[in-house]
């Protein structure tokens, strides 16, 4: 199968970010950005980085988008330039535009524009934030759906000493154990002391037995995991 091509226009934290996890799963990635403070650091990170601006229509179309999976439009807070660089895309005919929504008329505006994948990247992190908090003893959360998650968890006191055939998480709370991840303790060999590190334990097997400090990725829905935890 070819790789997935993307190109993301605005190399801000969300652009820079975003461009880099994409490379890092196998996608070829374009990045444009018209300032070259912000390009000059990613040229040895990923595909293509181009300095340009994305408003100048002969510009963007030597970049050949249209061959692209998705272009996403990551620029930040000159929403004027987001949305003349969005409407050149569609007279470029790319078939998916992704947008970053900076304000609630950036937003209206783009949906006059019929630009249905809309990306709020400040609002997604806090909404992932507040489940973490409302939640005893989460370290991490990702949400799947507004059903569904996929949360790291402390392994609750009860569990400890147990394996995961007795706990029966499946069948008795309707949640299934991905991982765990194991805080591992080693003695350095040229300072006093020890060191932590995290061992991933892989696909479970029913005796697998929960340890102090163990921490459990768990997939379920929201109400039950958040139940889980209010038990222990």
């Amino acid at each position: 199968m070819a790789n997935q091509k993307f190109a993301i226009i605005g190399l801000g934290f969300f652009g820079v970010n975003l461009a880099l996890e994409l490379t890092e799963e196998g996608a070829e990635v374009v990045a444009v950005d018209r300032d070259e403070q912000r390009v000059e650091p990613m040229r040895d990170k990923i595909s293509y980085v181009v300095c340009m601006d994305s408003t100048d229509e002969r510009s963007l179309r030597r970049l050949g988008l249209k061959e692209m999976d998705a272009v996403i439009v990551a620029i930040g807070e000159d929403f004027e330039s987001s949305l003349l660089t969005t409407a050149l895309l569609q007279e470029l005919g790319v078939k998916r535009i992704v947008n970053r929504v900076t304000s609630p008329t950036h937003e209206r505006l783009l949906k006059l524009m019929n630009i249905k994948d809309l990306v709020v990247p400040e609002a997604e992190a806090a909404g992932q934030l507040a489940n973490r908090l409302m939640m005893r003893g989460v370290v991490g959360a990702f949400e799947l759906s507004e059903d569904y998650s996929i949360v790291e968890v402390e392994a609750p006191r009860a569990f400890v000493g147990k394996t995961l055939l007795e706990l029966d998480l499946r069948t008795t709370r309707n949640i299934n154990v991905v991982t765990i991840k194991r805080i591992e303790r080693k003695r350095g060999l040229l300072t006093l002391g020890e060191r932590e590190s995290v061992k991933i334990l892989g696909v479970m097997t029913p005796d697998t037995v929960i340890e102090t400090q163990d921490i459990l990725v768990l997939f379920g829905q929201e109400k039950d995991i958040r139940t889980l935890l209010e038990t222990d």
